[in-house]
């Protein structure tokens, strides 16, 4: 069985098993017990199933996005060959696909469109070139790394962010659903204790339904809280993954587009060295 599959079958064990074991109990099951709750108790039960929904809207969106992202960095580095053709990467893994890694190919994209532009308008190949021309041409060719590693890793600290933003929250929820129910719980067995004192009979059949229902805020604070860190921390395993992948998509991208410039510098010039030679 595949990690995922053993992962997902995992938390439906743990989110359905125990609460269809006691649906099941004839007579005060959880439902009824539920019903004869007080106004708080409710409030606790109702605030833990918005904490549950809102987990599992986290998750299922931050593991969209990151499986998203898998596909969309291996389909480009699967692309990212020397002498592959830049049009032909554009249209086969970044064009009406938007996403962080091809957000990032385009950001590196443009800032070599920018340095190329810079380039050939220094060029002219009717005349000889300028000793400013020369010198504009030369920064262009010195800074291009320089800047596409700035731009990338601006690119790729964003996409990062985004794709980061989300999981505190899943924290705090593992951190903060336990202590809620516990909380209900707390309340429910001081008034199963007041309950007690008014009434002058300690007798079991007296307690008991009352200390259930109060054990029953925990037992939902700890229904959301157990696959909230389940998520969590296969959510962050994955991002620590898709970090290492933004570290060689960085360096994989660098390379191709300096190469690109090499050569696309060398075809401009042997053709800029023709037409001065046709000119003379």
């Amino acid at each position: 069985m595949k990690p995922n599959r053993m992962f997902f079958s995992l938390l439906c064990l743990t989110v359905f098993a125990l609460p269809a074991a006691s649906l099941a109990l004839p007579g005060n099951g959880v439902m009824d017990l539920v019903a004869q709750a007080d106004l708080f108790t409710k409030g606790v039960l109702l605030s833990l199933l918005v904490l549950s929904i809102l987990s599992w809207s986290i998750t299922l969106n931050k593991y969209w996005q990151f499986r998203s992202f898998h596909r969309d960095y291996h389909r480009l580095l699967n692309l990212l060959r020397p002498n592959a053709d830049l049009p032909t990467i554009y249209a086969k893994a970044v064009k009406n696909r938007p996403g962080p890694v091809n957000r990032v190919f385009e950001e590196g994209q443009v800032t070599l469109a920018a340095a190329f532009d810079r380039y050939v308008s220094t060029k002219n190949p009717a005349s000889t070139p300028s000793p400013l021309a020369e010198s504009l041409a030369e920064r262009s060719n010195n800074t291009l790394e320089h800047d596409l590693t700035m731009r990338l890793e601006t690119a790729t600290d964003i996409e990062f962010s985004q794709l980061e933003a989300g999981l505190s929250s899943l924290a705090t929820i593992t951190t903060a659903s336990p202590f809620i129910g516990l909380l209900g719980t707390v309340w429910g067995i001081m008034n199963a204790f007041l309950g007690i004192s008014r009434s002058g009979n300690a007798d079991l059949s007296v307690v008991a339904p009352g200390i259930a229902e109060a054990l029953i805020t925990t037992v939902a604070g700890l229904a959301v809280a157990i696959p909230a860190v389940l998520c969590h921390n296969f959510l962050s395993t994955r991002l620590r993954r898709i970090e290492d992948g933004f570290i060689r998509l960085t360096t994989e991208l660098k390379i191709y587009f300096i190469n690109w410039w090499h050569r696309e510098k060398s075809k401009s010039e042997n053709r800029a060295g023709y037409q001065r030679d046709f000119a003379r």
